[in-house]
């Protein structure tokens, strides 16, 4: 009888097991919702903690580890703002320079990976040179 009891509870904790480990994998989590333009400004071109900043500060420090994370990250963002609507202006354009964005923020993330401080900064520069044309196009007043 004992052998039995024991035998059920194991598999109900093996079930229980199954269970929670494809509940986890199947919830959606909050991070996967597209982040809005003014989160990817904020959190990429902040003057004192944006990642451009934070990129910048650990290439010039040699902290290439940092740099690459953060790197990732603002690739991330790259890669998320042309999945917006573009608040103003229209949508060839947006595509256009979104795209631009996207592919510079690459740049950096591969310069950062090569631990080539030239080519991150001569990305970084570009990118940080380009808010004009977008901001004059895209940006509500």
């Amino acid at each position: 009888m004992q052998k039995l009891i024991r035998a059920s509870l194991f598999a109900a904790l093996g079930a229980a097991a199954v269970l929670f480990a494809f509940g986890s994998v199947t919830a959606a989590p909050a991070d996967d919702k597209l982040p809005e333009i003014a989160e990817i400004m904020k959190k990429g071109h902040a003057k004192t903690d944006g990642y451009i900043t934070k990129v910048k500060e650990a290439v010039k420090g040699g902290k290439w580890e940092d740099a690459q994370k953060y790197a990732k990250d603002m690739n991330i963002l790259g890669a998320a703002i042309g999945k917006n609507k573009p608040p103003k202006g229209d949508d060839k354009s947006w595509k256009a320079l979104t795209d631009k964005y996207a592919d510079t923020t690459q740049k950096i993330l591969k310069g950062t990976e090569d631990k080539d401080a030239k080519a991150t900064n001569a990305a970084i520069s570009t990118i940080s040179m380009s808010c004009g044309g977008c901001h004059s196009k895209h940006k509500p007043k």
